[in-house]
Formats: C-alpha cells, sequence, structure tokens
C-alpha cells in the first residue's frame, strides 16, 4: 500500500465527471494532522493532459483551513479520467518557524467517470479454481476462505470433470454472513475430446450429463459433426463436441469459458492453432482465458491471439483464471485475477457484466511488483486507478473476513458472530470512496 494512503484519507475517491463534488480530506494520525489556523494549498491537476510542463499552465488551487480536522473543498471535474490532488502547507507559515506537517507535501488520487461507468463498482474475481476433490490441494471450504482472504469478491469452484465439489462449498458458508460471492462451477472433459471447457454457475452438471449416458453424448456429437458448418481441415468430431458442451452450458444457465488454448501439455499446444481460432470465430463462448495459471511462453500467445481475433472483429470478453490447484505456498494462485464492472456482485450482474466486455485480465508473476493489465482501453485505465487507490483497503479487510471463515470451517462456532459483526465493510468502504 502506498504510504499516502496509510496518512490520509481522500472521499469519494471516485466522482462523476461533469458536475461539481464535495471532496474531503481527512488525516490518519497525530504526524498528519492539519494545524489549527494554518492554510493548506491543494491544488487539482488532470493526469490526461499534456500541458503540466508549460510554464503559463494554472491549475485550479484551494487555499483550505481545517474543518473539524479535516480539508473540505469543492471542485468541477470536468472530463473522464484521473486527477492528481497535491496538498501543501503555505511556505509563510513555515518560514515563520511553525512546525509543518510530516506527511506533507503529499499526492492523492481521484478519478472521475461520466455517468455510465459511474453507476458500475469493481469487483476481483477467479473462475478457473481446483481443490482436492480434483487435483488441488485443499478442502472446497478452505479454498474459498483463502480467496477471501487474498482479496476476492467472488469465485467460482471447478474441479475437474466434478460440478458437486461448488455445492460443497457453498453449504459449507450456508447461513453464515460472508461477502464473498461463491458460485458453482466444474472443468468439462468430454470424451474422445483433449479440449478443457470451464462451466461457471450453471443449475446443474454437464459432466453429470455425459457420465449419465455416454451413449447418448456420443450420438448426439456424431450427428452434431455431421450436421454443423465446419470448415475442411479441422476435426469435426472435436467441434461437434465443443458445440455440444457450450450449448448444454447455456442450457443450465450457466457461462462457458474457452480456457488455456495454448498450455503445453504432453509436448503439444491443448488446442490447435486453427481450431482455437474458429472456435472464437462461431462465437460458442461467453468469455476468453487469456491468462491462466501458466508460464509467460503460454499466457502470451494466448493475449495475442486475442489481440489479432479482436482486430478481426471477433471479441471475446478477457478473463484473468488462475487455474489454481492450491492457495498456500503454491506457484499459480494470485497469478491471474479479472476485474469485472458490473451494478452488484450477483451472478446475474457478473455474468452481464463478462458478456458485454466490461472486464480486465491481471497478470502477475510472483516477485512481480506490477500486473499486466489487458481489456479495452477505458477499463484498462480505471483499472490502473483502483488497483492502486482503492484496493489496497479492500484487501485489507478481507483478509481479516477469510481467516474468520477458515476458523468457522474449522469447527470455531464463535466465528460465525464475528462474520456477522464484520459483514459489510467492504460494502460500506466501497459507499465511501464513490460517495452517493
Amino acid at each position: 500500500m502506498k504510504t499516502v494512503l496509510t496518512n490520509y484519507d481522500l472521499y469519494p475517491k471516485v466522482i462523476r465527471s461533469g458536475r461539481e463534488t464535495e471532496i474531503t480530506i481527512r488525516p490518519l494520525g497525530d504526524h498528519a494532522r492539519f494545524l489549527d489556523g494554518d492554510v493548506y494549498t491543494v491544488t487539482i491537476s488532470p493526469m490526461n493532459e499534456t500541458t503540466r510542463n508549460e510554464e503559463d499552465r494554472e491549475y485550479p488551487s484551494y487555499d483550505l483551513r481545517s474543518t473539524g480536522g479535516a480539508l473540505v473543498f469543492r471542485h468541477h471535474f470536468t472530463n473522464e479520467g484521473q486527477y492528481l490532488a497535491r496538498i501543501e502547507q503555505k511556505a509563510e507559515r513555515i518560514a515563520a518557524g511553525r512546525q509543518g506537517v510530516r506527511a506533507l507535501p503529499a499526492e492523492l488520487r481521484l478519478y472521475a467517470v461520466d455517468e455510465d461507468l459511474f453507476t458500475l463498482r469493481p469487483w476481483r474475481g477467479d473462475m478457473h479454481v481446483h481443490s482436492f476433490r480434483s487435483d488441488g490441494k485443499e478442502a472446497p471450504a478452505i479454498v474459498a476462505a483463502n480467496y477471501r482472504k487474498g482479496g476476492f469478491d467472488f469465485f467460482a469452484l471447478t474441479d475437474h470433470e466434478r460440478y458437486e465439489p461448488s455445492l460443497e462449498m457453498i453449504e459449507a458458508y450456508r447461513g453464515v454472513a460472508i461477502d464473498l460471492g461463491l458460485f458453482t462451477g466444474e472443468e468439462v472433459h468430454p470424451p474422445r475430446n483433449y479440449t478443457h471447457y470451464i462451466h461457471v454457475g450453471g443449475d446443474w452438471s454437464v459432466n453429470k450429463l455425459i457420465r449419465k449416458d455416454p451413449g447418448a453424448y456420443r450420438e448426439e456429437v456424431l450427428r452434431l459433426s455431421k450436421e454443423l458448418e465446419i470448415p475442411g481441415g479441422l476435426n469435426r468430431e472435436e467441434f461437434a463436441s465443443c458445440y455440444w458442451v457450450c450449448r448444454e452450458i447455456h442450457r443450465a444457465g450457466g457461462l462457458a469459458i474457452m480456457v488455456h488454448p495454448h498450455w503445453i501439455h504432453e509436448g503439444a499446444y491443448h488446442s490447435g492453432e486453427n481450431m482455437a481460432r474458429y472456435m472464437i470465430t462461431s462465437k460458442l463462448f461467453d468469455a476468453f482465458e487469456i491468462i491462466g495459471g501458466q508460464t509467460l511462453e503460454e499466457n502470451q500467445p494466448q493475449v495475442s491471439l486475442w489481440q489479432e481475433m479482436r482486430a478481426q472483429g471477433c471479441f471475446l470478453s478477457p478473463l484473468g483464471n488462475s487455474d489454481s490447484h492450491g492457495t498456500v505456498n503454491t506457484e499459480w494462485f494470485q497469478l491471474a485475477k479479472t476485474l469485472v464492472f458490473s451494478e452488484t456482485c450477483k451472478k446475474d450482474s457478473i455474468f452481464t457484466a463478462i458478456k458485454q466486455g466490461r472486464t480486465v485480465a491481471l497478470e502477475q508473476y510472483h516477485g512481480e511488483p506490477k500486473a499486466r493489465l489487458y481489456g479495452l482501453h477505458r477499463y484498462v485505465m480505471f483499472s490502473l486507478f483502483l488497483l492502486e487507490e482503492y484496493f489496497p483497503l479492500h484487501d485489507e479487510l478481507c483478509f481479516e473476513e477469510g481467516r474468520l471463515m477458515k476458523d468457522y470451517v474449522c469447527g470455531d462456532s464463535s466465528a460465525a458472530d464475528l462474520l456477522g459483526r464484520l459483514s459489510g465493510r467492504c460494502a460500506a468502504l466501497m459507499e465511501k470512496c464513490w460517495g452517493s
């Protein structure tokens, strides 16, 4: 977390563009307090202008005295984008021998957004996660607790060929006040089809359909392979299987995600290049996992393919999913994430936002100080601000809740009461940061 966030609380942080807004800056600790009687200058400058080096350029500034210990002013934020709020103590007061504020000068940041984006909120998620019910390391409920501890707002448990562990996870927290969105899910492995598919949020299992009557599945895929228009040179049965899987995911009310086509497994990419391109062109999927829990060698071709197909008019919402197989001292957990901009963190709202392209995929390997971001430019720019100014505060609250979630499923009944007391803190932070 940036030091300035520990010294000063500025709110709201996200404001509507094109209107005047009241801004409050409150010190966090006596070392940062505004001294009674002293005057402080707050200067507002936009980061998306290139006029900062012009000598005759003047930015709006306000000379302020503290009100109730805080600096309060009103400013009209003209355009969408990030703004700097620089706080300085009047030089003549310091020259007169008064002790200055040790935390100053300070540079805080705000972001103005147009009305359509202001009505949305950012939610951090991961929709490709495994537990020990398949080839992961921890129990479903423990995975959920560690995801909340890691700062996630929602995630889906997607064990290999198994939908039931996601139900087990949801049941473990039934009746307990938690603010983590838990979605059903599974990774679908159709017979005679090397490619995998992620199913999130549906009401029943696609894998179970296959297990229940493999003969009927096989017969339907063969029929589709003859009826569908499939370019020459492609494996007709493989594409027909993909078509069938996505159709059944949608029938279940779920989200169909294309996952890790360039994962290198047994000496080959997981999906053939021409097959991956045609699956995107056919628009069977709702989103594309361009960043997964693999290496740069595997993730970068997926990013390149996504960019090229987008340029050709075939856009799929970009997702960052970790493909996590463990959440403690493991390689892939926290490597990839997705920011979704939607009205709420409820399933329907999240799914609508994903289908409409309001996502940003994050890629950050262990030891790297910053994440790479992929998505539409408007959402990427806003996300860069949120990752620095909002999510560090959000993550501190999530950490406490995640620890209590683990205590609860490990038998500490008192944790349920504590979780109830903590519930809503992230929502309150969001309300404060966005204002009313």
